[in-house]
Parts: C-alpha cells; structure tokens; sequence
C-alpha cells in the first residue's frame, strides 16, 4: 500500500515537471522529481540531500563559505568542492561517486536550462545501487529531453541567444527575487541593452546574409565572453538585450569593459570590426520592468549621441546631470 503511495506521489512529480513552461523552473522541478524517484528505489523515507550546482555556483558558495560568520550556512567542506570543480574541469563527464568526509557524494552530468550550460546533479547516500543509478540516470536523459524542448520554445532561430518572449518572464522572476543565479548575496541586478553601431550600412554594403552572419557571431562572443548564468536575449535586428546578476556594483564595469575588448579585438569575416553601444541600468524591485529597460534604452541613446562604441550607465549619467530623470517609476502590485 505504502508503494503503491509512494509511486502516485512519483507520478505526480512527474505530472508537475511536465507542468513546466519555464527554464527557470526547471530545476527545482528536477529536484522535487528526483527525491520522490529515490524515496522509492532507495527505499529512504526521509529527504535525501542534493543539489544542482554550476561552476559559477561553485565558485559563489566557496566565497561565500569562506566570508560567512553564520553558523546556520550549510554547505559541502571545502576539498569536496575542489574535487566537483576538478570534475567540471573535464571534457567528458558521467556518473562518479566521491568519498568524502560528510559521506559518499554522487555527481551526475546535467545539460539543461537557461541558467547553466554545464551543471551537476550531487546526490548524498551511502548506499545507492547499480540499479538505482541507472534509473537516476535514465531520468536525467528524459528530463535533457523535455528541457530541450522548453528551452528551443525560448530561444531566437537565428542567433539562439534567449527572445523577446522570455524577457518578460525572467525580468519578473529577478524583481519578485524569485531568481538566484548564484548564492552569494545580496546579489545587484542590471539590465544592459547592446546596439550594434551602423548596422544598416553593413546590410547595405555587404547584403543581409552577411548582416546575419554578424548577428549571429556577435551573439556567439557575447555567450563565450560573459558568465554561465547570465541571461542573453536577442530582441530583433541590431538590439541585444542581458541582464547579469553582479555580487559587487563594479563587476558590472568589469564585465562590459571586458565584453567591449573581446569585441574590439575581433574580426568580422568581410566586415572587419564592429561596434557596439551600450546602455545600462539597475534593476530595482520598486522599478517595473518597461521602466528599467527605458532607462537602459535611454543610456543607449545617450552612447549613440555622443560617438557611439562606448558604454554608458543611466545612474551616472543622471548624478552627473547630463539627463534629467523624466521616466515615472511605479510599484509592482503583488496579488
């Protein structure tokens, strides 16, 4: 009777996981599938401990385990994350089981969401069987599937960076807090607009396959340049839109000026160099989300009037009085 349970509550997981519309959600949904297929073949009542991790997860939690003063703050010890992180290293990854001081961790590979491109799945237990394994890993290959599904749903065709449908989810789930790339906190949200600089006159000069040739490697060096978990969204022609989740107010400088010298070092097949201005803003959670991008698009604006190829921030450009603040905030009603 007790199986026959717990097998309706695995289907049910199941049923939610299919629920799913979103690639934000798709971890958690892994999660909650997984505990309930484990509680069955590892006949563990309790819950199991585990986790999806990427490298910039990693790297956060260590940070964070080495600053922290909270003796509440639960994480792995610090060799075990040295051995996933060697483990991530590794061109070609399958299931591993470590022995570590808390215990025998599983790590299993994990290609999905828009939230890593690489990740893990860590499972802790002692005594998980062959069987047991194989049914783990059997699961993740249908999850890869489905989440392949949702993430094409999401995607531009062209370039493949995130589109303009999917924005408006993410900016959601950024200002309800509802998103955490990272564990490191308190975490500074921005949102930059990207505008190639006389994009027409390449399509006139050159044509338009040529023109997408270029959108298309642009949008390659921005997903080689910037960091696993940044969100990338291509909103049509020449305008590219990200929005980056910064543990200090200056890595936004940092990324961007970093972005600006892989461009600036590139070299476009027949079209040579290419520009690009940037508008930015931060997000806030008493901002909605068409005000945060008009202030970006009105730093853009800003960069594209005053010599183009340069990035321009909307917070400064106000305190230094070089645009006057004629965008009305307004609060986000929750219901």
């Amino acid at each position: 009777m007790n199986t026959h349970l717990d097998l309706k509550t695995f289907m049910q997981s199941l049923i939610d996981l299919t629920k799913v519309r979103d690639s934000l959600a798709l971890d958690p949904a892994l999660l909650s599938l997984m505990q309930h297929w484990l509680g069955i073949i590892a006949g563990q009542p309790q819950p199991i401990r585990m986790q999806v991790l990427s490298r910039r997860q990693l790297v956060s939690v260590m940070d964070t385990q080495l600053e922290s003063t909270d003796p509440t703050f639960e994480a792995w010890p610090a060799e075990v994350y040295e051995m996933l992180l060697n483990y991530l290293d590794r061109e070609h990854r399958q299931h591993e089981c470590l022995k570590t001081p808390k215990g025998k961790l599983h790590i299993f590979p994990l290609k999905q969401s828009i939230a890593h491109k690489n990740a893990i799945l860590i499972i802790q237990h002692e005594a998980l069987s062959d069987q047991a394994i194989a049914l783990v890993e059997q699961c993740l290959q249908m999850f890869h599937h489905y989440a392949r599904l949702i993430i094409e749903n999401e995607r531009d065709a062209l370039t493949g960076l995130l589109n303009r449908k999917t924005f408006d989810q993410c900016v959601s789930k950024i200002l309800l807090n509802d998103y955490k790339p990272e564990y490191r906190f308190p975490l500074h949200h921005y949102l930059v607009i990207f505008d190639i600089d006389f994009f027409k006159r390449i399509n006139d000069n050159y044509g338009h396959l040529i023109g997408d040739e270029v959108l298309i490697l642009l949008s390659r060096l921005m997903q080689d340049t910037f960091r696993d978990g940044d969100l990338l969204f291509r909103f049509g022609g020449e305008e590219f839109v990200g929005v980056f989740s910064c543990a200090e107010p200056l890595d936004i400088v940092s990324l961007l000026e970093r972005f600006k010298e892989e461009l600036a070092a590139y070299s476009f097949p027949q079209v040579g160099q290419v520009t690009i201005s940037i508008g930015c803003s931060k997000m806030a959670l008493n901002v909605l989300p068409n005000t945060v991008l008009e202030r970006a698009d009105e730093a853009l604006y800003y960069a594209k009037e005053h010599g183009r190829n340069q990035i321009c921030y909307y917070e400064a450009l106000i305190e230094q009085g070089l645009i006057k603040d004629n965008i009305i905030s307004g609060e986000i009603e929750l219901f």
